[in-house]
Order: C-alpha cells, then sequence, then structure tokens
C-alpha cells in the first residue's frame, strides 16, 4: 500500500509553513496526495477570504500584548494562526472505499469553535479546557450539497444540548462555504468533558432522534465522550470537537 502523506504535512504545504523536499517529490508521483494538497491550499483561500477577517476582527479588542509588542513577528505568528485554524477547519472527506484498500473522505464539512474569556478569543481544539461562563461560537461550512445542519453536545453530566438551531425541533439551514452560525453559547458548569457534533445533511435531521443518541452516549461516561467522534445511525455527515470543562 502507498504511504501517502499525513493530513498535518498536507496541512503545512497548503499554508506555506512546510517546504519537505522528500514531500514535495512524493506529490510529483502521486495524484491522491496532489488531490488532497489542491483541497487543503483552496480551503485555506476560503479561511483567509472569508473566515479569517472576522476572527482577527474579534481579537483586535483583546488588546494582546504580543501582537502590540513584536510587530516584527506579527506576519509569522498570524501564518501559524491560520494553520492551528485550519486543521480543525479544511475540508474533510466522507469515507469511501478506494481501488488501493485506503480509507478516503467523499464530501466536505468544515467545522471550527471559538470561545471568548473575558477580553480573549481563542480557537477550541480537542482537549482544550473551558470553563463555566465561557462563551462559545462555531464556523461551519457544509458544501452545497448536505444543505441542513444540526449542533448538539453531550457534556459530562449526561446532558444533552441543541445547539443551532437552538431547541430547535429539527434541522437549520447549513451555510455551503465557512461561515459563523448565529448567536454564542454560555457555558453551563456542568463538570468534565463536552463534545460538539457538526452533522450536516440532505434532508433535515429529527431533533429526538440526535438526542437520544447524545443520551446513550452521555450515560457511558466521560470516557466514552472523549473517545465518541461520531454518532451511530444518523444519515448526516459529521464533525465534532471535544473540550473540558474545569473550575474557572
Amino acid at each position: 500500500m502507498t504511504q501517502h502523506l499525513s493530513s498535518m504535512t498536507i496541512d503545512g504545504l497548503a499554508s506555506g509553513l512546510l517546504a519537505e523536499p522528500s514531500a514535495r517529490a512524493h506529490l510529483e508521483s502521486c495524484a491522491r496526495c496532489r488531490g488532497d494538497l489542491e483541497a487543503a491550499e483552496a480551503a485555506c483561500a476560503t479561511f483567509t477570504r472569508d473566515v479569517l477577517p472576522r476572527t482577527i476582527g474579534k481579537l483586535r479588542p483583546v488588546r494582546s500584548r504580543w501582537v502590540l509588542a513584536w510587530p516584527a513577528i506579527a506576519a509569522t505568528a498570524l501564518a501559524a494562526i491560520v494553520l492551528v485554524m485550519l486543521l480543525g477547519v479544511r475540508e474533510r472527506p466522507a469515507p469511501a472505499i478506494q481501488d488501493d484498500g485506503d480509507i478516503r473522505m467523499k464530501g466536505v464539512l468544515a467545522f471550527q469553535m471559538f470561545a471568548s474569556r473575558r477580553y480573549e478569543v481563542f480557537a477550541v481544539h480537542d482537549a482544550t479546557k473551558l470553563a463555566a461562563g465561557d462563551k462559545i461560537r462555531f464556523v461551519v461550512g457544509a458544501g452545497a450539497a448536505r444543505p441542513y445542519l444540526l449542533v448538539a453536545s453531550v457534556d459530562g453530566a449526561g446532558n444533552a444540548t441543541i445547539y443551532y438551531p437552538y431547541g430547535a425541533a429539527r434541522s437549520g439551514p447549513a451555510p455551503a462555504a465557512p461561515s459563523e452560525l448565529p448567536g454564542s453559547i454560555v457555558l453551563d458548569a456542568a463538570p468534565g468533558p463536552e463534545r460538539v457534533f457538526a452533522l450536516a445533511s440532505a434532508q433535515p435531521l429529527d431533533a429526538m432522534q440526535v438526542t437520544r443518541a447524545l443520551l446513550v452516549l452521555g450515560r457511558k461516561g466521560a470516557a466514552a465522550i472523549r473517545a465518541t467522534a461520531v454518532l451511530d445511525n444518523l444519515p448526516a455527515v459529521q464533525q465534532s470537537i471535544v473540550f473540558e470543562k474545569v473550575a474557572p
């Protein structure tokens, strides 16, 4: 089986932060990785053009000292921020078996979460620590083939919540390109992990069906919440992020 480039390497090449000769040599002979790189470059361009300006606009009021004190490194730091965010936001294919036996992805769903704490705004990744009172927002791009979106979570206390559309009975409209969803969520004090799922679908999902799946997962405990990235038996493309809620 051909050893393909990792997603980290693909993202590094797409963002311009990695110039690895062996990776470039591999691309010359591997159509699959060239396609993955083209998709990553397109996702990076979309993120930089459509998402990053809105995010940076929210960061400016923070008056972060490293930006003000060291302007010479601001461009390099900004490129690093794009890469870190891209790891969660870049388009990722849905599983399909290829002739070479690898599992590839078919279709795309970009999903990223941001948190604000007082005057700080930051991207949320797996295992990020958040606290009660932190506010979270979502950036999602579902593609034209899946016009419906539902964002929901299960927390360490086993509670299930529909975040988008908040409290609704079924999925709401999904942005095709990565866009910030309206509104923000203030986290409660339930301890332990909370996993947030984005589910994009061709037809609206029943929120009760999703809630039941979340409650089943919640009853399995914190370890299962941390380990379960996809809910079973739902006709949707999924992405999820798990964070840890700790005492403020």
